[in-house]
C-alpha cells in the first residue's frame, strides 16, 4: 500500500507534466464541447495521444491545481498495488490535500490496470462528485459489456495516430492554408511534400515531431508486450510476433483463420484468440465482405489493415515500397477515423472499401496509386453498381493526382480527399 506521501508525490510529477506546452489537434475541440454528467473515455492504440489529449484539455479548460486530478496508471509505483482501493486512496488523498471547492476533474489515464475500476467511476458519477475521464489502450473500453457497467452514461471518442490535416497542422501549415481551392493551389507543393512522408512514416505524434523512426519498433514492443502479453498471460510470444508481423506485411490482403493456422501450425483456437488480441490493442483492423446476408461474410475472407503505415513499415517484411497497399491503408484508417463500419467487395472485380452513409446509402471507393489508371479499378465499381443498382449513391476513385468526373465515378487524389473528405 503506497503512503500519503508517496501518492502526493505522484500527483505533483504528472501535474507538471500537463502544464508542459504541446501541439494542438482538432479532437480537443469535440471533447470539450461534450463536457456534462457523461464519463468521458478516451480508447486507442498505445502513443496515439491520448494523455496529450487530457493535457491540452487540462490547459484549455484553465483549471488550477485544485480543481483537477490527473493520474497515470503505468507509474512504476503502482506495480503490484493495482486494485479499486488504490483509485478510492488516490481520490481521498486528493480532496483532504487540495480541498476542491466546486466539481472538480478527474483524469484517469490507461485505466485498464484496474480491475473493476467502472464501479468506482459509476459511483463517482451517479453521485456527482467529479468530472470523469478515462483513458485505455484496449478496445473492451468500447465494448457492449462496458457500456452496460456505466448503465450507458458514456461518450466515447477513439484516437487514432495524426491524420493528415494534423500532421499537415504538426509541421506548420495551418488549417487557414487549406481552407479554399485557392490556398490549396497556392500550398499544393508544400501539401504534396508532407504527404509523401506521412504516406510512408505514418502520424505517430512523437514520430512526427523527433522524426526517430527508431522509436516504432519500440511502440511495437509495447503493444505486444504490456497491452497483450501481460495482459493474457500468453505463453507462446513468439507466435503472437511472428502473427503480428504477418499481418502488418500482409497489409490490404485477404486471408482466413485456416489460412494463417496452417501457414503456421497453431490451432484454429489460438490463431482465432492472437487475431483478436492484436485488433483489441489497434494494432490491426479486419474488413469483412460486404453482403446483407451475414451468413454470406461470414463465408468470406477477411482483409487485413493496420492502424499506422509507419509502424508497419518498421517492422513488416517488405520486398517493395508498397505505395499502393499503404494508400489503401490510409483511406481505411481515415474511414475508421470517421466511424464508418467498413467492407470490402469482390465479384469479378474488386472494391476496397464500401461504407453505409447516414441515409443507409452505399458509397463504393477504390485506391490506386499509380501514374496509369488500371481498367480493373473503374470495372469494380461499374460491376458492384450494377449488382446493388439503387443502393449505391456514390462510386469514388483516390488517385495520385487525377481529379475528374467520368461516367459517374469521382476521381479524387488521395491527399485532397484526406483533407476534405466527407461521406
Amino acid at each position: 500500500m503506497l503512503t500519503e506521501e508517496q501518492i502526493l508525490e505522484i500527483i505533483e510529477l504528472w501535474r507538471k507534466k500537463t502544464r508542459l506546452p504541446l501541439k494542438k489537434r482538432l479532437i480537443v475541440k469535440e471533447i470539450k464541447a461534450s463536457i456534462n454528467k457523461e464519463v468521458i473515455d478516451l480508447v486507442g492504440v498505445r502513443r496515439s495521444g491520448k494523455s496529450s489529449e487530457l493535457f491540452l484539455l487540462i490547459q484549455e479548460l484553465k483549471l488550477k491545481d485544485d480543481d483537477y486530478l490527473y493520474i497515470n496508471f503505468e507509474e512504476p509505483l503502482f506495480i503490484g498495488n493495482y486494485s479499486v482501493s488504490l483509485l478510492e486512496n488516490i481520490w481521498q488523498v486528493f480532496k483532504q490535500n487540495y480541498n476542491p471547492s466546486g466539481k472538480p476533474y478527474i483524469f484517469l489515464d490507461e485505466i485498464q490496470y484496474i480491475e473493476g475500476w467502472e464501479q468506482w467511476v459509476r459511483k463517482i458519477r451517479d453521485l456527482e462528485l467529479a468530472h470523469v475521464f478515462v483513458t485505455g489502450s484496449s478496445a473492451k473500453l468500447l465494448s457492449k459489456e462496458f457500456g452496460t457497467k456505466l448503465t450507458g452514461r458514456h461518450k466515447t471518442f477513439q484516437v487514432f495516430p495524426l491524420s493528415f490535416k494534423s500532421f499537415l497542422a504538426f509541421k506548420g501549415v495551418k488549417e487557414q492554408d487549406i481552407s479554399s481551392k485557392k490556398l490549396m493551389v497556392k500550398n499544393k507543393q508544400t501539401i504534396l511534400k508532407h504527404f509523401k512522408e506521412f504516406l510512408v512514416k505514418g502520424g505517430f505524434p512523437e514520430i512526427t515531431i523527433t522524426k526517430n523512426q527508431d522509436l516504432l519498433k519500440e511502440y511495437f514492443d509495447d503493444i505486444l508486450y504490456k497491452d497483450i502479453v501481460s495482459r493474457y498471460e500468453i505463453r507462446d510470444v513468439k507466435s503472437l510476433k511472428r502473427l503480428a508481423v504477418f499481418c502488418l506485411t500482409n497489409i490490404t490482403k485477404k486471408f482466413s483463420y485456416n489460412t494463417i493456422k496452417k501457414l503456421y501450425g497453431q490451432s484454429l483456437e489460438s490463431t482465432k484468440a492472437y487475431l483478436s488480441f492484436l485488433e483489441e490493442a489497434f494494432l490491426i483492423f479486419q474488413a469483412p465482405f460486404f453482403s446483407y446476408s451475414l451468413k454470406t461474410q461470414e463465408n468470406h475472407q477477411r482483409k487485413i489493415f493496420a492502424i499506422d503505415n509507419g509502424l508497419r513499415n518498421a517492422v513488416s517484411f517488405r520486398f517493395s515500397k508498397d505505395k499502393g497497399k499503404l494508400a489503401e491503408n490510409l483511406v481505411f484508417v481515415e474511414l475508421k477515423r470517421k466511424n464508418k463500419e467498413i467492407f470490402y467487395w469482390a465479384g469479378k472485380n474488386e472494391v476496397d472499401f464500401v461504407v453505409k452513409n447516414k441515409d443507409n446509402k452505399l458509397i463504393a471507393i477504390n485506391v490506386t496509386y499509380s501514374q496509369e489508371i488500371d481498367k480493373k479499378e473503374l470495372k469494380g465499381l461499374f460491376e458492384f453498381k450494377e449488382n446493388y443498382k439503387q443502393k449505391v449513391k456514390e462510386t469514388i476513385l483516390l488517385t495520385k493526382n487525377i481529379e475528374k468526373t467520368e461516367k459517374g465515378v469521382k476521381f479524387i487524389p488521395l491527399w485532397k480527399w484526406l483533407l476534405k473528405g466527407n461521406l
